[in-house]
């Protein structure tokens, strides 16, 4: 069988699962109490078996329906759930068997087969969960619940056309629920015992789920990611070669590591793309096989690749196991002991270091790791604060580093203040070649600084860096800068460059090219995409966009014309 045609039957099987699901909740639903809805229970059910059918039922639904997503993502802890809740399923209509309990056997039992025929498919590892999805999956746990808990109750008082009784039976809920009393039920029935206690257990196994679920990325995920960040640091040191290696340390990327050789990627998922952080990092001659094995993990995941801001170090390699590949611009970069001052293409940034050198400005570098000063951190923090908030956008991610003075490492610090010692602006470089190449990372300054500021920090930091032995620097990516290398332009590259030409108002990719161009790079660097499978489609340019930005593409949208506006 194909993969498309495996993949679709695999996806109506997860379709039934919900209508599976959706049956389980209503089988399991209170409503069997009421003698509006007695007859409609009686024809699928009886009541011998309303205790407990309907409370392992509900859990049933529940997890059914809340692995659902999951599992048409090919998540393989989906799968393990999937097939131990359709067995429990599939018991269930076995012992508690009424009117339909052969025909939804057939059915779940075939969803099972197709589930386990298939397992290879499901093989995708869970990513680390938000705070905000995991609350809100406990929430909605809790409110049905209660939900549940507060509607029996009433039921059976036969309280149910007299609403005025809810508040108090949602009061006794609680009271039973929590304060584990079983008076509120008032009947001491074995049947009535059976159903408060069950009530109670599966309260109370919410409740420690929910702190288990919780607690697990704020411990155990902590550590083992912290442990990670240590792996992948040794492996960038050693072998990261392109610019963007060092920032696989920040807080917002995976990690896939090389089974057999020693190499390191750092990642996001947005969908099913697997955006990766630059090149594979590792050694020039284990890259055939660590790409092997990254393309054998997409694969067994069911993601499509794509690498984001590529040098040329192993371009033939990825065309040569059939990556697309689309230019992205072009690096400014800076051979040091070929560069200074001199020249025309120089004049605007000598005039303005001119400037500041006639404000009396010095440039320092500060060495957090040698003796931390409360005082320069407090500055860099706040000049940092106050440039965010003069964004109109909240800041980049991903494929941009962070200032990270709790944790510098390698990083290098250097700032610019004026005679009476007050910060005007500072710049972070960022390591990659083993320390013989620095990319000036993180550039800010206070706005009401003196002309020059910037310029004067960057150039004195590549001189001192120069003197140091290190051979390159980098003032980082121009993006979509002439991305088209021959007059035959294909279809990507015409549209980069469309968006080059007609965007800038949005993107201001003009204006940052000329800050970096006036510098006057000793060299311009190609950047690449590279996208598996073929062809670039949208799904590649959405990931793109979306693992860089921390907010939605409609608030993207709000936030322009909120800067047209203003500017108006």
């Amino acid at each position: 069988m194909g993969i498309f045609y495996r993949r679709t039957v695999q996806n109506i099987a997860i379709i039934c699962l919900i209508f599976i699901g959706f049956k389980n909740f209503i089988i399991s639903l209170p409503l069997r109490y009421s003698q509006h809805f007695s007859g409609f229970y009686q024809y699928i059910d009886t009541k011998d078996t309303m205790f407990m059918q309907g409370k392992l039922a509900f859990v049933v639904s529940l997890v059914m329906i809340l692995l659902a997503y999951n599992l048409y993502k090919r998540m393989r802890m989906a799968w393990i759930g999937e097939i131990f809740v359709l067995v429990v399923s599939i018991v269930l209509q076995a012992i508690y068997f009424h009117a339909f309990a052969l025909h939804m056997i057939i059915v779940e039992a075939i969803i099972l087969l197709i589930l386990v025929i298939s397992v290879s498919d499901f093989s995708r590892k869970s990513q680390r969960s938000s705070i905000k999805k995991v609350l809100i999956y406990i929430v909605i746990s809790f409110v049905l619940l209660m939900a549940n808990a507060t509607f029996s109750i009433l039921l059976i008082h036969g309280d149910l056309d007299n609403l005025t009784n809810l508040s108090a039976a949602f009061s006794k809920s609680i009271k039973l629920m929590v304060m584990m009393d079983k008076s509120v039920l008032n009947n001491t029935s074995s049947a009535m015992i059976l159903y408060g206690d069950s009530l109670i257990f599966l309260f109370w196994f919410t409740v420690l789920a929910a702190l288990v679920t919780l607690l697990k990325p704020l411990a155990f995920d902590a550590y083992k990611n912290k442990n990670q960040k240590e792996r992948a640091h040794a492996i960038i040191l050693k072998y990261g070669q392109n610019p963007m290696s060092y920032l696989a340390i920040e807080d917002d990327k995976y990690y896939f590591f090389g089974e057999t050789i020693e190499g390191v990627c750092a990642y996001t998922i947005v969908g099913n793309v697997m955006v990766i952080c630059g090149d594979i990092i590792c050694k020039s001659s284990d890259a055939v096989v660590f790409l092997e094995e990254l393309i054998l993990f997409s694969k067994r995941n069911h993601y499509d690749l794509i690498l984001l801001n590529i040098t040329n170090e192993f371009i033939d390699l990825y065309k040569s196991n059939q990556f697309g590949t689309l230019k992205y611009g072009e690096d400014a970069c800076f051979k040091l002991e070929d560069y200074d001052l001199k020249g025309g293409a120089v004049a605007k940034v000598r005039a303005a270091i001119n400037h500041a050198n006639k404000a009396g400005i010095a440039v320092y570098e500060y060495k957090p790791l040698e003796a931390r000063d409360v005082l320069i951190e407090k500055q860099i923090m706040g000049i940092s604060e106050k440039w965010l908030n003069n964004k109109a956008m909240p800041e980049m991610k991903f494929m941009l580093g962070s200032i990270s003075l709790e944790a510098p490492r390698e990083r290098r610090y250097f700032y610019a203040a004026d005679s009476n010692g007050e910060m005007l602006g500072f710049v972070v470089f960022l390591p990659y070649m083993s320390s013989k190449a620095y990319l000036a990372e993180v550039t800010r300054r206070k706005t009401n600084a003196p002309q020059g500021v910037l310029e004067k920090i960057i150039y004195d930091a590549f001189m001192v860096m120069k003197d140091e032995g290190v051979t390159y620097g980098n003032m980082g990516l121009s993006p979509l800068y002439n991305v088209s290398e021959n007059e035959n332009q294909s279809i990507s590259e015409k549209i980069s460059t469309y968006i080059y030409e007609h965007l800038n108002e949005a993107y201001d990719f003009k204006s940052l090219h000329h800050a970096k161009e006036k510098y006057a790079p000793t060299h311009w660097e190609s950047r690449y995409i590279a996208y598996y499978p073929k062809p670039m489609t949208l799904k590649y340019a959405y990931a793109i966009v979306k693992a860089q930005n921390p907010v939605t593409v409609l608030q993207m949208i709000k936030a322009q014309l909120k800067k047209r506006s203003d500017g108006s």
